[in-house]
């Protein structure tokens, strides 16, 4: 065991009992094990956002870990709130920040006094405005606390012999919009259809960015040449297309993070 997972059971051992807010996604998942391995299953609950920027997928492998571990589930189901509704700049904070209320809510009713979420060391090098309302709400982040960022967090998932550990890192489906876009719920289905067609024909790390009627696709630049293979591409653009995408363009510079940060609306 390193310093940073000696660190880390530390931590979560002080605690006693902890609230995890889990998304399905790796950061969240394994902090949800690591809690449920040093607290017993008992001492820990999950509490999950469902709402239409969700992707289905991971919401359907957080109620299966919760299931595996033996964890108490509390799913907090909510629409788009209006002030995301135009996928403001600030979106992340603002949602992040009415989400994490609630999920404070649900785990205090349930006699949690502390939430956590999976913020690891790796994310303080990315724009994440979300992060403010994690501090004003007092959510804590025990991987940030710990020093531990993306690949110590996908050792422990081995180390704990969980699906996960190679999971790439997904984000919740506003992000695929321009800043100012209307987050209509149909088009967040349409997005979440596509990629998961996309996932299904081996290419785990896509984003469909939506552009208008437009369905910008980037993958990992080192599977760019497998998707050009003869029949992907075709296939790709029929379901796009019977999805009511207008047309679907291939990104040659691949999947990047924070990609749609310098696109806005302007009217």
């Amino acid at each position: 065991m390193n310093c940073a997972e000696e660190n880390l059971k530390k931590l979560i051992g002080a605690y006693g009992k902890m609230a995890v807010a889990l998304s399905g996604g790796l950061d969240s998942s394994v902090l949800l094990a690591f809690c449920a391995r040093e607290l017993g299953a008992q001492n820990c609950l999950a509490v999950t956002a469902k709402t239409p920027y969700m992707m289905l997928e991971e919401l359907s492998d957080a109620a299966r870990l919760c299931e595996k571990l033996g964890v108490e589930y509390a799913v907090i189901e909510s629409e788009i709130p209006e002030s995301i509704r135009k996928n403001p700049p600030d979106r992340c904070y603002l949602c992040k920040r009415e989400l994490f209320e609630s999920a404070k809510r649900a785990a205090h009713a349930r006699g949690f006094e502390i939430l956590a979420d999976g913020t690891n060391a790796d994310d303080t090098s990315d724009y994440r405005p979300g992060m403010r309302a994690l501090r004003e709400l007092g959510v804590k982040s025990p991987f940030l606390e710990c020093d531990m960022g993306k690949g110590g967090i996908r050792k422990l998932a081995r180390e704990m012999d969980m699906s996960v550990a190679d999971k790439p890192s997904y984000a919740c489906l506003l992000t695929r919009l321009e800043h100012g876009a209307d987050a209509d719920i149909e088009t967040l289905r349409r997005v979440d259809a596509a990629e998961t067609f996309i996932r299904n024909l081996g290419f785990k790390a896509v984003r469909v960015r939506v552009h208008g009627g437009l369905a910008r696709i980037e993958l990992e630049p080192l599977k760019i040449r497998e998707f050009c293979a003869l029949g992907v591409m075709e296939a790709v653009s029929a379901e796009l297309k019977k999805l009511g995408f207008k047309n679907a363009a291939l990104d040659i510079d691949g999947y990047k993070r924070g990609a749609m940060n310098g696109f806005e609306i302007y009217t």
